[in-house]
C-alpha cells in the first residue's frame, strides 16, 4: 500500500491503482478527510454530522473487500 500512497500524492492515479487499488482508496479517503477533521478539531465540534459506526464499518469493509479482491486476482492471474 505504501507504493500506492506514494504514487497518489504525486498525482499518478493510474500508477497508484496499479500498485494497490485498496491503498489508493485509503489514501484518497485520508486526503479528503484531513480538511474535515482539521476543521472539526479547530471548531471543537463536527463540521457536519458525527460519523456513525455503520458508516465507518461500511468504509472499512469496502476498502477491505477491494484489497482482498485485488489480492486474489493477483494470485490467480499474476498481475492486475
Amino acid at each position: 500500500m505504501t507504493t500506492s500512497w506514494a504514487w497518489l500524492v504525486r498525482g499518478e492515479v493510474i500508477e497508484a491503482c496499479r500498485a494497490n487499488v485498496g491503498g489508493t482508496l485509503l489514501a484518497a479517503l485520508a486526503i479528503a478527510g484531513v480538511p474535515w477533521l482539521l476543521g472539526s478539531a479547530l471548531r471543537g465540534r463536527w463540521l457536519t454530522r458525527r460519523p456513525n459506526d455503520l458508516t465507518l464499518a461500511g468504509l472499512v469493509g469496502g476498502m477491505l473487500l477491494v484489497t482482498l479482491v485485488q489480492w486474489g486476482w493477483r494470485l490467480s492471474c499474476g498481475s492486475f
